[in-house]
This record gives structure tokens, sequence and C-alpha cells, in this order.
């Protein structure tokens, strides 16, 4: 069996993941609130698998799940996380994750993206939103990084930077540094011509 670490801001969450890989026969080898202290956690203990919550204070899922699987390259990450959309699947898989799962999923389904990744493995679990074919659009803007792509099509169509940060659960500085970088690469010097661009490429 596996030794795992449990990351989760809700103490109450926490504790039912805990008991429940605990009563799977797994070890749980240590406990985190936020992905500051996953991170310490992680570097301690070195476990096998990391059960990560993505929204949290002090250090989101995403950062610690990046930290953790460039500083643990043995170390597999399963998201367990409210969010089941697409981008942030696409996020928390660029991050390094290797299982995605649904706070509403059943409990075979945490259980079995464990042993997904153990066994060197993807899981994606029932509900999660899958990661699209990059497409024509990206074939036609293949400048483009996939979170870029991600952030130009918001911007064709007519999402703000907060709307978008929303969207995409990043924080709207670092979503106007991606329209700055999408205008950049495509050529243009507004918002307005971006879109029209972004729009022709998807057109078929």
């Amino acid at each position: 069996m596996s030794r795992l670490v449990v990351v989760d801001d809700h103490p109450v969450f926490r504790k039912g993941l805990v008991a429940l890989v605990r009563a799977a026969g797994h070890e749980v080898v240590g406990e985190a609130a936020d992905g500051r202290e996953a991170v310490a956690v992680v570097a301690t203990t070195e476990p096998d698998v990391v059960l990560m919550d993505l929204s949290m204070p002090e250090q989101d899922g995403f950062e610690a799940t990046a930290h953790i699987t460039a500083a643990h390259p043995s170390t597999r990450v399963v998201v367990i996380t409210l969010f089941d959309d697409e981008p942030s699947v696409v996020r928390a898989l660029d991050a390094g994750a290797r299982g995605y799962v649904s706070k509403q999923a059943d409990p075979e389904q945490i259980l079995g993206a464990i042993h997904a990744v153990v066994s060197g493995a993807q899981w994606l679990g029932a509900g999660v939103g899958r990661p699209a074919p990059v497409g024509r659009t990206a074939e036609r803007l293949p400048g483009l990084t996939r979170r870029e792509l991600d952030v130009a099509d918001l911007v064709s169509r007519g999402l703000s930077n907060g709307q978008i940060a929303d969207r995409l659960v990043l924080s709207r500085k670092t979503v106007a540094n991606y329209v700055s970088a999408v205008l950049l690469k495509l050529g243009v010097d507004t918002r307005e011509e971006a879109a029209a661009v972004v729009r022709e490429a998807r057109r078929d």
C-alpha cells in the first residue's frame, strides 16, 4: 500500500479523506491545510501520493502541485476539488498532477485514482471536464501556448480580465500578463483586434 499526504483547508473533509484511505490500507504520513504547508510536509515525508485540494489560503493547489512535482518527481499528485471544469483540469495537469477527482465523487473514484497514479497511469474521475484537443484554432495560431489560447478564446468572446480570472481560477494580474502576451504574439495593439484574429482562426 502507499504512503500519502492529505492536503485540504477544510478539517472535516481532510479528516474524512484520511479515514477513507487508512481504511483502504494506505498509510497517511502527513496532513496540510494550505499549499505552503503541503510543500513543507512533502519535503520531510516524501510520500508516494499527495491528495491535493486546489482552493486554499497562503498558496493554492496549482502552485503547490507544480512545486512538489518538480522537487519530488517520484511523488504523484491527485487533485480532489470542487472545480470540475476543463480549464482547471488543464492547469492542474500542466502543473504535474497525475489524477483529478471531484469532491462529489464516490470513495471508489478516489481510491481508484490512487491506485492508477501509483501504477503510472493518469486518472480523470467521472464528471471531470476532459481537456479538449488543441484543434483548428491552435493550428492557426501556433505561437500561443495552451493557456494563452484559453485566454485568447475568452477575450474573443468578450469577457473582461476579471471574468477571465474567475473562469480560469487565475489572478487578474496573471490574466493581464497573458493578455499582453497574446497581443504581442498576434501582432495587434488592442483586445478588439486580438478578438477578431481569434474569431477568424476559429472559423471553418
